[in-house]
């Protein structure tokens, strides 16, 4: 093949490739485009004669400041290969990421005479990188929740007893009975167990009645404290779409910030449903607080971020020595609506 053909070959070639190819003349200030192939008139809206003469700068628009704008700069000073991501523009202004290559090309003298640059749209790529990386972000959070709101309360509980039982050993030579504090200390496995089993599966479960439950256990923890549960009647037994889990996640911390610090003496939890939302509200009679010097903490960022995921708001109230009402409305929906989008949670 000579010279002429093995050209001609080459030019059918770059017109025919998918990917974008340009060229630029590197021995003319500012390195303008002399040459673009179809695929990059496809990809950016630009005509060849829109972009010839032209830095291939502007398709950053006034986007400016990239990380991989540094490593280009070096390597064109430097006359070297190399492959960064930039944010660029189309014509009609839309974002797309381009990977470019940039190869250099050298005359018979050896001097710089040329860069190559070969561009491909990875824009679904870094989305879905992007996408995976939330999920990761969500699972994290889902996590520390979890084990903050299941493993970490009972096992805080289970050791607050422990050192009590140990205080009272040095006064005493009497055998002290650790079955409670070694039940308690095996919820906490159990609780940790369930909590990884419930990362793997979003089976639903009856809100109504894992509620009761909560509620029967928090009974046997406190006997001296009377706690009630309301719960009315068009209150739906099951919720869809992922809510029975993080809504209970929400009553559970409010008793368990009711139990320990409180001091209260009555607790009311009440499930209602009115105005096309659901009411879910954890009230108690104890030492309250002054409303402008409540804390974000750990448990309050949790329930509030649990109920916003729902599409709905969690409000506090309380006034010192008129106890504490948590209270969480979301939307209501039956299964047979499409439920709104809900943003991930762990």
């Amino acid at each position: 093949m000579d010279d002429p053909d093995r050209l001609r070959l080459f030019e059918r070639a770059v017109a025919a490739s998918t990917n974008s190819i340009v060229i630029t003349d590197a021995r003319q200030p500012d390195g303008p485009l002399v040459y673009v192939n179809p695929a990059f008139e496809r990809t950016t809206g630009y005509a060849a004669e829109e972009a010839l003469g032209h830095n291939c700068r502007f398709l950053q628009g006034e986007d400016r400041d990239q990380p991989g704008l540094a490593e280009l700069k070096a390597a064109v000073r430097a006359g070297r290969h190399c492959t960064v991501v930039l944010r660029n523009y189309r014509k009609d202004g839309t974002l797309f990421y381009n990977e470019l290559s940039v190869y250099p090309v050298r005359d018979e003298g050896g001097h710089m005479a040329n860069f190559v640059g070969v561009q491909n749209d990875v824009t679904e790529r870094i989305r879905t990188e992007e996408a995976l990386r939330e999920i990761r972000r969500a699972e994290r959070r889902r996590i520390a929740r979890d084990l903050h709101d299941i493993v970490l309360q009972d096992l805080s509980g289970a050791l607050q007893s422990l050192r009590l039982l140990h205080l009272r050993a040095k006064r005493s030579d009497a055998e002290l009975d650790l079955a409670e504090e070694l039940e308690a200390l095996g919820r906490a496995s159990s609780g940790l167990r369930s909590a990884v089993y419930d990362l793997r599966r979003e089976k639903e479960r009856p809100f109504v009645g894992s509620v009761e439950s909560l509620v029967a256990l928090n009974r046997q923890a406190t006997p001296e404290r009377e706690i009630r549960l309301t719960v009315a009647e068009d209150f739906p037994e099951e919720l869809s779409g992922g809510r029975s889990v993080e809504l209970l996640r929400v009553v559970q911390e409010a008793l368990t910030n009711a139990r320990r610090h409180s001091g209260a003496r009555r607790v009311e939890v009440k499930l209602g449903a009115e105005d096309g939302e659901i009411l879910v509200e954890v009230a108690d009679d104890g030492r309250g607080f002054d409303p402008r010097s409540i804390r974000t903490g750990v448990g309050l960022s949790a329930m509030r971020e649990r109920a916003e995921g729902m599409g709905g708001t969690l409000a506090v109230h309380g006034r010192p020595g008129e106890g504490t009402a948590v209270a969480v409305r979301i939307p209501r929906w039956d299964d047979t609506q499409a439920p709104p989008r809900l943003r991930p949670l762990p």
